[in-house]
């Protein structure tokens, strides 16, 4: 009988890694074997519980509530919270007792809540997924995917708070109701169609029965005009194509090896991929830029095409293109106090009174593959990326470009690790 008890004995508690403080309603977790800050868990906000172990290191507890909580099984009082968890949430303390000394990767499932399900997906035939949603408000309101950051933010059913907009009501896209529908839009300019929506569906059991109902209707509806895509080696993605616009569902599930444990919930986002091209076009400029003096940097190198974030990212005017050649330079104007960084396709330049200093990164391989990239300090502390290209490319020409732009350039070399 002793030897039986040994077996499943949890390990030794040791004080010195960390001590679990307990009630009926908290869990308390003091990590004493180095700084941080207590963590608290709720024991009634619970969403899930898995034993996690590994071939390498000591068993532990993920337990999500609000984020992932790690509870390694040798923290004071770690047996005595399993014990009143498996009591509170009605699982078999007997799956830990036969895996916590077990040297393999693994996570298995003590607990999961159940969630009520926050999608519909309705029979009334609509097909205009093209484009684009309905607000389920007293007064429906139908938003083209077109419509323009500024314009959803002046809609009165969204509401805007730390980069995220929200809208108030329930969704409609196609067949398929949504709750908390929003987008981030802190980098996009308030003149073109957000380029991403998401949402998050829940099945009642947090399975992915919510990523195969919505993949199921987008197949139905879009039978014969999306272009669909399937993965499911690892976690589930689900892609219907559909002119500019994708509609993505992913879900995450259990890994034993990776020990990777699934979210409950489906990702659902609608992507969108609409140009401006007028947008890249300055006119302006075109007639009145001039090309006073001209750095050739004879490497490959490129300039960002991101203009849907930087609205100082043009097309590279016809005046440079035709002394570049193609290359990638840097040109002064000194009728206008610019200075302009262009390669074949796109171009930036800023007034020279409102630039502080440059940085030079040279990340050269490691782990991982090298890189550098050249960037612009302005006077109010913001930064814009200029150049990227391969390690050592740009570093080279360190003196001659720092003598050609007169400013300053802050260099740094370091390993991709």
């Amino acid at each position: 009988m002793n030897i039986f008890k040994r077996k499943r004995r949890f390990p030794n508690e040791d004080k010195h890694r960390g001590i679990l403080h307990l009630s009926e309603t908290q869990i308390v977790i003091e990590n004493t074997a180095y700084s941080r800050e207590i963590e608290v868990i709720e024991i009634g906000e619970i969403e899930y519980i898995y034993l996690e172990i590994c071939n390498y290191s000591s068993p532990g507890l993920l337990i999500y509530q609000g984020r992932q909580h790690y509870i390694p099984v040798d923290y004071v009082n770690t047996e005595k919270l399993c014990l009143q968890l498996a009591k509170r949430f009605n699982f078999d303390m007997a799956l830990i007792y036969d895996n916590i000394h077990k040297e393999e990767n693994a996570v298995h499932q003590l607990f999961r809540t159940t969630y009520q399900q926050n999608f519909e997906l309705v029979t009334g035939g609509q097909n205009d997924y093209i484009k684009g949603f309905e607000i389920i408000a007293p007064t429906p309101c139908f938003v083209p995917w077109t419509t323009t950051k500024s314009e959803l933010l002046n809609n009165p059913h969204t509401r805007l708070e730390n980069g995220y907009l929200n809208i108030v009501y329930p969704v409609r896209i196609g067949n398929i109701i949504l709750r908390d529908f929003g987008a981030y839009v802190d980098n996009i300019r308030p003149e073109i169609a957000l380029e991403e929506y998401y949402a998050k569906c829940y099945a009642t059991d947090g399975s992915d029965k919510s990523l195969y109902l919505v993949k199921e209707q987008l197949e139905r509806d879009l039978a014969d005009k999306a272009e669909f895509t399937f993965y499911s080696d690892f976690n589930l993605f689900f892609y219907a194509k559909i002119g500019p616009i994708t509609f993505e569902a992913t879900y995450s599930i259990d890994d034993n090896e990776m020990r990777n444990i699934a979210y409950s919930f489906t990702s659902f986002s609608a992507r969108l991929q609409f140009d401006y091209p007028a947008m890249l076009i300055a006119s302006d400029y075109e007639q009145n830029g001039v090309l006073s003096q001209l750095f050739v940097w004879n490497e490959t190198l490129s300039t960002p095409d991101n203009y849907k974030t930087n609205t100082h990212i043009k097309q590279t005017p016809e005046f440079v293109l035709a002394a570049s050649k193609g290359q990638a330079v840097i040109w002064k104007d000194e009728a206008n106090n610019l200075l302009g960084f262009a390669d074949a396709e796109h171009a930036q330049w800023y007034a020279i009174s409102e630039v502080d200093s440059f940085t030079l990164w040279n990340t050269l391989p490691a782990k991982g593959g090298g890189f550098s990239s050249l960037s612009i300090t302005f006077t109010d502390g913001q930064q814009k990326t200029l150049f990227e290209g391969a390690h050592d490319t740009m570093s080279k020409h360190l003196d001659e470009v720092k003598a050609f732009l007169g400013f300053d350039i802050k260099f740094y070399e370091d390993y991709n690790c």
